[in-house]
């Protein structure tokens, strides 16, 4: 069971916010261009200075975001062996748009496709790929396997805030408690991908401002996130002209969970897309202490670095 406690801690991180790193291609691109996509509700985001910015979150009705996350994780665990352990993990999910009628609320439908995993503890290498079923370790079939069968639908307001959630998370478990991700997890998710706590109004470079988020989660109990952004300023990237945004901050628990940490310290950089309105790519650098298994569990230093692209957007 400690080798699920890890799995479970990773999850933890990924659907916070902690993102990933092995190299992501540089090829993979938005299929559609920004004139096709930008926002309706925003018709200037540049100012006429071309530095400041109007910042905001808009999930657009009629397109398939689709995302991939991956995420490098170090532990400082004894029960690994002097090497540790080392954890690297990819997954590929879409969120599809629709409108609802007669009103400015949004239906996003959520599911997950490609998952790859390998994890190297105590001499042991487990692997996991969802498109092969001959590299696929017993272990983390049995926890990951039900994650592509997984899907969730959201109602947003024209704000972005979630008014409802519905899913078959924990319909998808393998029985075991494995596998399936809480409709609070889910939540977690949506919003850290659409909630910064952007100004209201149009910004210039060396802003800064401050988000605050709790998240109730099933292995760690209550967690809550301080994050310091600054924007840097407008940068070019594939193209496209994007804000770039720097970050630190903190995350701290409290409850009785499986999962605990403390001494967090994140650091980070991302572009956003002020025309699409999303977080285009994002990299993630946190370390901690982290305890699994309550008072009488194991303690551990733990590094994650992590990358976030979206691929396309159709």
């Amino acid at each position: 069971m400690n080798y699920y406690f890890l799995i479970v801690s990773l999850f933890c991180l990924y659907f916070t916010g902690c993102n990933k790193s092995s190299e992501l291609s540089q090829t993979e691109q938005s299929s559609a261009s920004e004139s096709e996509i930008a926002s309706k509700d925003v018709d200037i985001v540049w100012g006429e200075d071309g530095n400041s910015v109007l910042l905001k979150t808009n999930w657009i009705p009629g397109k398939e975001y689709n995302f991939r996350q991956v995420t490098d994780m170090k532990m400082d665990l004894p029960l690994a062996g002097a090497e540790g352990s080392k954890t690297e993990m990819s997954i590929d999910f879409k969120i599809d748009v629709q409108s609802l009628d007669d009103s400015s609320n949004k239906k996003i439908q959520l599911g997950f496709d490609k998952v790859k995993m390998t994890m190297l503890m105590a001499g042991q290498n487990m692997v996991y790929d969802s498109e092969d079923p001959d590299n696929q370790s017993p272990l983390l079939k049995t926890t990951l396997s039900s994650l592509s069968d997984q899907t969730y639908e959201a109602t947003f307001d024209e704000n972005n805030k979630i008014l409802s959630l519905e899913g078959e998370g924990e319909a998808a478990g393998n029985g075991l408690g494995m596998g399936a991700m809480s409709q609070g997890d889910v939540e977690n998710m949506l919003q850290q991908l659409g909630d910064f706590k952007f100004p209201e109004a149009m910004i210039d470079p060396d802003t800064k401002w401050q988000n605050k988020q709790n998240f109730k989660m099933q292995q760690i109990g209550e967690m809550n996130m301080t994050v310091d952004y600054t924007y840097k300023g407008p940068v070019e990237s594939d193209g496209k002209k994007l804000a770039k945004i720097t970050f630190s901050g903190k995350a701290e628990t409290s409850g009785d969970g499986l999962v605990s940490f403390k001494d967090s310290k994140m650091t980070g950089t991302m572009l956003f897309d002020p025309k699409l309105g999303a977080l285009l790519e994002s990299e993630t650098k946190m370390d901690m202490t982290m305890s699994i298994g309550g008072e009488a569990g194991a303690e551990m230093d733990t590094a994650t670095i992590s990358k976030y692209r979206l691929i396309s957007v159709d």
